[in-house]
């Protein structure tokens, strides 16, 4: 690949903890030609020039851009192959596909067609090589929970002295996470990346292609045990991040997680801990949720000690700010400027965002996706929230729990009760679990639908002026319905 880089290369290797002089200097990125895809993906061009200069890459013809190159991926519900007319008629440079896929007429203009032996592991080459040839730094973030927050977190604090990239939404797959790679650009010092798995493996991979300089681990916690037969199993697979990390690489782990710190034990590089514990390097303490939209705490490291306020509401955020100080500080940002920067965090969508209602009462936004773990992290944060009339809480079935599913759905709801929830809504499958524990524990109201508009129905006519209402389930039980239909029923209080 070529490039037009005139700057001093960044030297990975002396990337280290505080003390290393983790400068980035600015970069232009290479620019991949068609040539360059036949090489790095060990493919065949059969038609169209090597030179041409690919400007995009896409895997959705109906999002595809005009000039991009299509890689027909092969998926578990589509075929991309099917949609290679639809992705040329869009304006696609040419195409990647499958050796052994033959297109129906010689498609006109000349278009790149690259065969390939399969054409994911061809994307995941090509960013990896696009990868090898941009020479900023890069951190890769995984845990049970808050990576993306974290990662959202991580991003705003570097980009007070960095121009960073950070990875959209949840491209955080072997799909997601090569696509985001090629939107590294030349002024990018510094890219963040959300690695998720679902199975041993997958972030090795990840690494494999993304070279982390940096890994964070945010926690290990009962997600996807569909997939897993323990905890210790799923440890297993978020260590795959320090195991993965360029040489001399520095891992920022959480030391109140006794498997996180397990992971850390077992890694022989520079590292960096986070947390509310005495031995953490970067610790909080001092937490005061002063209101919706404020916590306060203090945040100390390297012997300086700091009063730092973040907009949201919560101690599982101050934990989702802490690695973004310990980068922040791992890349020589001084640290009035790290907590300065605090003060402008913002949620990620649908992940706690408040919306005030003319009507009188609040909606805490956390529909994206739930777990045991942040469940009772929101509902900890709803319970200490006193100057509401009514604490209301709409948890959604959390999926992919395994055969633990009902006594971890249980546990939230006693956990509810125990937090003084006023009422439970609690909606789909094993959420009849959660419910029946709240009740259990004392919550006078504690009431199961089976489907999302029959729970939308009941908050719609419940809610009263005062109530505060949180809203958490995963994605496959669609919660966000009821945050829509609240959204478009009453008007909402002006920013």
């Amino acid at each position: 690949m070529r490039s037009t880089q005139n700057r001093t290369f960044i030297d990975r290797r002396h990337l280290g903890n505080f003390s290393s002089a983790a400068i980035i200097p600015g970069q232009t990125m290479a620019q991949v030609t068609a040539g360059e895809v036949e090489s790095s993906t060990g493919g065949i061009l059969v038609s169209g020039s090597r030179d041409t200069i690919i400007p995009g890459i896409s895997i959705d013809s109906r999002t595809l851009m005009p000039g991009e190159l299509f890689f027909a991926i092969r998926g578990p519900n589509a075929d991309g192959h099917n949609y290679v007319a639809s992705a040329l008629a869009r304006g696609a440079c040419g195409v990647v596909v499958d050796s052994g896929y033959e297109l129906d007429q010689a498609p006109a203009g000349g278009p790149i067609v690259v065969r390939v032996q399969d054409t994911h592991q061809a994307l995941k080459d090509l960013a990896a090589a696009v990868r090898r040839h941009w020479p900023g730094s890069l951190v890769g973030i995984t845990g049970s929970v808050g990576k993306t927050t974290t990662k959202e977190f991580v991003a705003h604090v570097l980009k007070s002295a960095y121009g960073v990239y950070h990875s959209p939404g949840n491209y955080n797959n072997l799909f997601g996470l090569p696509l985001s790679l090629f939107n590294l650009s030349d002024d990018d010092q510094i890219g963040i990346f959300e690695m998720g798995m679902s199975a041993r493996g997958e972030i090795a991979e990840m690494c494999r292609i993304a070279r982390p300089d940096a890994g964070v681990i945010t926690a290990v916690a009962a997600v996807h045990l569909e997939f897993f037969d323990s905890l210790e199993e799923i440890a297993q697979a978020k260590g795959e991040l320090a195991q993965g990390l360029e040489p001399n690489g520095t891992l920022v782990y959480n030391a109140d997680d006794d498997l996180v710190q397990a992971i850390a034990g077992r890694f022989t590089g520079p590292k960096i801990s986070f947390g509310l514990s005495p031995q953490a390097d970067v610790r909080g303490a001092e937490i005061e949720l002063a209101g919706l939209k404020e916590t306060r705490f203090t945040v100390s490291c390297e012997e300086v000690t700091r009063r730092a306020m973040i907009p949201m509401a919560g101690t599982h955020y101050v934990m989702n700010a802490l690695p973004a100080v310990a980068l922040g500080r791992f890349y020589r940002i001084p640290m009035d400027q790290i907590i300065e920067s605090l003060k402008g965090l913002r949620y990620a969508p649908m992940r706690g965002q408040i919306v005030r209602f003319q009507e009188g009462f609040t909606l805490i936004d956390d529909s994206y996706n739930s777990n045991p773990a942040a469940l009772r992290q929101m509902t900890e944060t709803l319970g200490k929230l006193r100057f509401s009339k009514r604490r209301i809480l709409v948890a959604g079935e959390m999926l992919e729990l395994g055969k633990g599913s009902p006594e971890l759905h249980y546990e939230c709801g006693s956990w509810a009760a125990a937090c003084g929830i006023d009422i439970i809504v609690a909606v789909q499958g094993h959420a009849l679990e959660l419910a029946r524990g709240a009740a259990d524990s004392g919550v006078a109201e504690s009431r199961f639908f089976h489907d999302v508009d029959s729970a939308r129905e009941f908050v719609e006519r419940t809610l009263e002026p005062g109530d505060i209402v949180l809203v958490k389930g995963s994605r496959g039980v669609h919660l966000e319905k009821i945050v829509t239909a609240l959204r478009a029923r009453y008007p909402e209080e002006a920013k």
